[in-house]
């Protein structure tokens, strides 16, 4: 095979060359035929090496070995991926911003340069943007900010929005603002539910609290993945919880009730219980190596879900940036609050499953679905995303042998990185 339409991978205006028409103007190119190439396809259960076909921002197919030639007619562009990785995009339920930006604070401008960051640097080809604790108004307006963009873009696809607070237990508020908390009244969670509407996917509470049973039920009722988080739960008031509806758990042993061999409480629940859905911050920070084995040694294989819980201090050098009304602060590898309070992470999606492969010593198609297919069950959207098969999005993550990103295609349409 040879000519100026194949493109080397390695390229670094690779992403640049795919999106750039003629003026040098960006243009999208869902609705033409793309063709990666020589590569190896991890569906994600299973790898082989060969390539998929992309028509009209969709996988129509996936081909093994060489590229039949039949495949290059009429194609727009033929991608040589050089033997690396072609994997299904990451999907991210756990994120704060990135660049400087929070999703609490940001306007739509910032939101999108946030979004896009972990698009180009992370392979993050669709994701949740989560806000913290705050004032209910402030709260209100974060969304309707986050709502405004996932209608404007699809670069990666903004999928609703996860609320992490404010119905949090106090003595396990890990960065947020205790000022903030509040337990989760039934008036108040439906206005929130109400106000925000069907962009509302994720809320994150602690499901001792006051009230919280009723308010998994009603969010359970409404579609609304109820999640535990920040919790002092027992084992028997997880029990509850999950007879009410909980499905999810976020950042697994961060902010949670430790366990204990006589008292597991809401990690030895999150733990054994093997229809909860969990999330874990591959950092090596938040939870060292054995505890991120244990992790994926305790949870069934499709319920694990690696996130990021990245703040807007991801992609910066070392400095100060905001969560909600707190200073966050990065330094060597680290995000904490001013009182040395661990916060979230710098992570990016590539980042978190390079650790979790390392950490776990399993191979990549044991730790890749917690990257795509997992979330995508937890978000209901498996018949679009999470897999690289015929009919399915093309949401596709390039990753060299060191898991830097080579390219991001969302629906089709490849992500220029960030100058």
């Amino acid at each position: 095979m040879s000519g100026n339409k194949f493109k080397n991978i390695h390229d670094q205006n690779l992403a640049h060359e795919l999106t750039l028409g003629p003026a040098g103007k960006p243009e999208q190119i869902s609705d033409r035929r793309i063709i990666l190439y020589n590569g190896y396809v991890y569906s994600p259960w299973e790898s082989i090496f060969g390539g998929l076909v992309i028509r009209e921002g969709m996988i129509s197919s996936v081909f093994e070995g060489e590229l039949p030639d039949k495949l290059t007619r009429n194609a727009s562009k033929i991608i040589d991926c050089k033997g690396n990785n072609i994997l299904p995009g990451f999907i991210d339920l756990h994120l704060h911003g990135a660049q400087g930006f929070d999703f609490t604070l940001a306007a739509e401008q910032e939101i999108s340069k946030a979004v896009h960051y972990h698009a180009a640097k992370g392979g993050t080809t669709a994701l949740v943007p989560t806000i913290v604790s705050a004032p209910l108004s402030q709260t209100k307006q974060a969304a309707e900010r986050i709502k405004r963009v996932r209608t404007k873009s699809c670069k990666p696809q903004i999928l609703g929005i996860h609320l992490e607070g404010p119905f949090l237990n106090p003595l396990y508020r890990g960065a947020h603002s205790e000022k903030y908390l509040l337990h989760p009244g039934q008036e108040m969670v439906e206005d929130l539910a109400d106000s925000i509407g069907k962009d509302l996917a994720i809320v994150t509470l602690s499901p001792e609290l006051p009230h919280a049973l009723e308010a998994i039920a009603y969010l359970s009722r409404q579609g609304i993945i109820a999640a535990l988080g920040h919790s002092g739960a027992t084992v028997e008031e997880v029990q509850s919880a999950f007879d009410c509806g909980l499905r999810h758990a976020v950042h697994t042993y961060s902010a949670m009730r430790r366990f204990h061999h006589r008292s597991p409480g809401a990690l030895g629940a999150v733990l054994t219980n093997d229809h909860i859905s969990a999330e874990i911050i591959a950092d090596g920070i938040h939870s060292e190596p054995a505890a991120i084995k244990l992790f994926f040694r305790a949870k069934p294989a499709d319920k694990t879900v690696l996130v990021t819980d990245a703040l807007a201090v991801c992609g910066l050098p070392d400095r100060e940036c905001k969560l909600g009304d707190k200073t966050i602060i990065s330094k060597e590898g680290k995000a904490f609050l001013q009182d040395g309070t661990l916060a979230g992470s710098i992570l990016t999606m590539n980042r978190a499953l390079d650790n979790a492969v390392k950490m776990t010593e399993l191979g990549l198609t044991d730790v890749l679905p917690a990257a795509t297919i997992n979330p995508a069950r937890v978000l209901g959207l498996t018949e679009h995303k999470g897999s690289l098969e015929a009919g399915k999005d093309a949401d596709i993550t390039v990753l060299d042998a060191d898991y830097n990103t080579l390219l991001t295609l969302c629906c089709g349409n490849p992500v220029i990185p960030p100058q």
